[in-house]
Order: structure tokens, then sequence, then C-alpha cells
């Protein structure tokens, strides 16, 4: 069965910028397109009349963009689905039925149907399925390749899962980066001796390996970067980023309230997102 993506829209340069990268994914993997358009309903009145208009405004929007779409170009299959809701919790049902949600990255905006700042950030968390967001400006020049960070965790494992697939399917290196830092605590520092430090270093080689074992032997073709980098994690995987074009992080999975709050690397890295990020499910 050919995957299916849902790709949030809005009419804003934002969100045309992820429909492009939607659509060439999509034409390269043959997966179902689905158009989702929310008109936020917090800000909409609740009469039966009111609300009618508004589920008419989305329909329109939503058949503006499948004409883009079409226009680009793009010639498999494409439909559509317009609402008038919360747009995190209608995007979290959706991705119960979607592979990826791929959504656009706003600094802000008017569209009460916009999927911008930390909208984004909540629906990675919630989402049922990997979300892809996408940058409107990607800053220097990546070549193609694909950074995922190494701590040993559930969440990263998923993610270099996710990551050693898709490098492999677009035939690019798999970056692995395993952060690490020397416990820090003030005025003790003369406590850490080199031989402490090699072996924190010993620690990190293992690791590493162990993260990436099997890749070889599951995708022979697949070129693995190993990096270890003595730096916070948020600046090692964007210092990685830097000659690469994807980032792959893993979120927690946690139940609750607790949901709604990703890790503080995968947050970190979506709040700054110098390239197309893909934030996967624990």
């Amino acid at each position: 069965m050919a995957e299916k993506y849902i790709i949030g829209v809005d009419g804003s340069e934002q969100s045309r910028a992820a429909l492009d990268w939607g659509l060439k994914r999509a034409a390269q993997s043959g997966a179902h397109v689905e158009l989702l358009y929310v008109a936020d309903d917090s800000f909409l009145s609740e009469s039966v009349a009111f609300l009618s208009e508004a589920q008419e405004a989305s329909e329109q929007m939503l058949a503006l963009e499948i004409e883009y779409a079409q226009a680009a170009g793009f010639t498999g299959r494409i439909t559509g689905t317009a609402l008038v809701g919360h747009p995190i919790a209608e995007v979290e049902e959706a991705s119960k039925h979607a592979d990826l949600v791929i959504l656009g990255a706003h600094s802000g905006s008017k569209m009460a149907g916009s999927f911008f700042g930390t909208r984004a950030v909540k629906i990675a968390a919630v989402a049922h399925c990997p979300v892809a967001v996408v940058p409107f400006v990607v800053p220097g020049t990546p070549q193609p390749g694909v950074v995922v960070g190494i701590d040993g965790s559930e969440s990263a494992r998923k993610a270099i899962a996710f990551a050693a697939e898709e490098a492999s399917f677009r035939g690019v290196p798999l970056i692995a980066v395993y952060a690490w830092m020397p416990p820090l605590t003030p005025g003790l520092e003369y406590l850490w001796s080199e031989e402490l430090v090699d072996s924190q270093r010993a620690a990190a080689e293992e690791a590493i390996a162990i993260g990436t074992a099997g890749l070889a032997s599951r995708y022979p073709d697949l070129v693995i970067e190993r990096k270890i980098v003595q730096a916070p994690p948020v600046s090692a995987l964007l210092q990685a980023a830097e000659n690469a074009d994807m980032i792959v992080v893993g979120s927690r999975g946690r139940g609750g309230l607790s949901r709604l709050l990703l890790g503080s690397v995968s947050h970190g890295v979506l709040q700054s997102l110098p390239r197309t990020t893909v934030v996967t499910r624990a």
C-alpha cells in the first residue's frame, strides 16, 4: 500500500514551501497526498451560519491549494480536507491515518488557520506519525544528507531507524551524531582528570557504535558518517546540519498532559529550524 502524506496548508508562503517539499517527496515515493486546511474556530462565532461560512471559505482555500499543486506538475493522487476546528486536535486525529505529516514553519501570521510558531512544536509532540517541519528560508548551501542524534534512548532508536531509511531511499549520507559534555560542577572542574575525560570519550564511541549497529547490513550502500562531538546536543546537531539538508530527532512519546511537551533537544532544533526537521514517535 502506498504511503499517505498529510500536508498542512493555509495559502501562505511558508505553507507553500512545505507543500512544494511534500509534493516533491511524494512524487519520488508514490505517496498519496492529502492537503489539510483547518480554520481555527477559537476566533469564530459559534453560530451555525457563521461556522457554515467559515467552512465554505475553508473549502475555497483548499481548492486553490489543490490547483497550485496540480499547476506545479504533481501528477500523483491528491485529495483535500477542509475543516473548522482546533488545528492541533484536528491534525493529531488526521495523523492516525498517515505515514508523515508535513507542516510549514511560521514566525507569525494573521491567518486563523495557519500552522505557525509553537503550533508546529505542539503538533510534533502529539502526532501519531513522524512530522516534518519545513523552513521557509534555508541558510547556506546544504548538501544532501540526513543528520540524526544518538543517545541510547528509545526515542533516539526510532529516529535512527527513520533517518537510515530516509538516507538510503535518497541515496545520501547518514550523519550520526553523539554529543557529550563532562558534568560541570562550579568550582570542582579540577576534579575532571584526563583519564576521566578519556573514559567519557570511550563511552561515547561505544554508544555511537551500538546506535548504528546493524545499519550496514540492512542498507549495504548507505554511507554512514559517525561524529562524536563535545558540545550540547542541540548545538552538535545544528553544527552537523550545516552540511546536510535534513535533521531527524525523536520525541519522548509520553502520555497525559506531558505529551504536549517535546524533549529539550527536539524543541531546541525546531526553534532554530535551519533545515527541514523530522520529529519521530517513540
